[in-house]
């Protein structure tokens, strides 16, 4: 039976039995659960979901799994630096703060590319703003201050305009979901706003009467998906069972399943290359 726990930040946690199967990959023999971080935007929430794919996880590592769900974008991160999550799900690598304490395990397919992008949006009545530069002294909404994705694209874009971007807009605010900046751009909340563009995609589906109360002024170039980590002291055999059960997920009907709920065709082995303009975009900005 499926138990959660919500703390106060509205962090979750879900732990279930170990699941055997006769020909599952053996992760080390150790009593602990393998702690997994997921942030909010990676699966959008959505607990049936995470739970399948860690029943899933667990049946094929032979091992139990603990889904660690965190409302904040870094919450992940900092645990998986302090040694209490073994693996993650984030969104923003490469972190300067992580160092060598982590590797790269895998990246998501999207559209078959390790990579993702973010769009900026304004009110569907809004017929006359066609390009971010047209928003000086607008109110915009981003979804975090995380110096990654869509908060560290469009800053470096006005850099490379020759904007100051922290005096560009009147008011800056952060909603602390992608959706949220969709609907607060909807709403007449922002002027505008930078949404994740998986996220948009899935609201693209999911929601077409929010999405269709705006419209995408600007596409960013692409950057690096969000990186599947591993903390450097998990053991090589741990590290290589779930490197290899994330890269087969779409050999087998039940993976495949769940690789379509997550709107991912596949995972891949990481290559830190793909993360280069994070980094470039981060220098610019003097924040490294």
């Amino acid at each position: 039976m499926l138990g959660w726990k919500v703390n106060r930040r509205g962090a979750c946690a879900a732990v279930l039995a170990l699941m055997v199967l006769p020909h599952a990959v053996h992760a080390e023999s150790h009593l602990l659960p393998i702690r997994i971080g997921l942030p909010h935007k990676t699966l959008a929430l959505d607990y049936f979901l995470i739970n399948d794919w860690r029943l899933y996880l667990e049946a094929r590592l032979n091992h139990p799994v603990e889904a660690v769900v965190h409302g904040r974008f870094n919450n992940s991160t900092t645990e998986l630096l302090h040694s209490k999550l073994d693996f993650a799900w984030v969104t923003d690598h490469p972190d300067r703060q992580l160092g060598d304490q982590v590797r790269l395990v895998a990246m998501p397919l999207y559209g078959g590319q390790p990579y993702t992008s973010s769009y900026v949006i304004v009110s569907a009545h809004d017929k006359q703003t066609a390009s971010l530069q047209n928003l000086k002294g607008a109110v915009f909404a981003f979804a975090d201050r995380q110096p990654n994705g869509s908060y560290l694209d469009v800053r470096y874009q006005l850099l490379s305009a020759g904007e100051v971007p922290d005096r560009f807009f009147t008011k800056v605010f952060f909603t602390h979901s992608h959706k949220d900046v969709i609907k607060a751009v909807a709403m007449g909340l922002a002027h505008a706003g930078a949404v994740d563009s998986v996220v948009w995609d899935i609201m693209l589906e999911q929601q077409p009467h929010l999405t269709a109360l705006t419209r995408i002024i600007a596409r960013s170039a692409e950057y690096g998906a969000p990186a599947f980590l591993a903390n450097r002291q998990v053991s090589q055999a741990d590290f290589a069972s779930v490197q290899q059960v994330l890269l087969n997920m779409h050999q087998d009907a039940q993976g495949r399943e769940l690789l379509k709920r997550m709107r991912v065709d596949a995972f891949v082995a990481g290559d830190e290359r793909y993360y280069q303009r994070q980094q470039l975009m981060r220098r610019a900005l003097g924040e490294e």
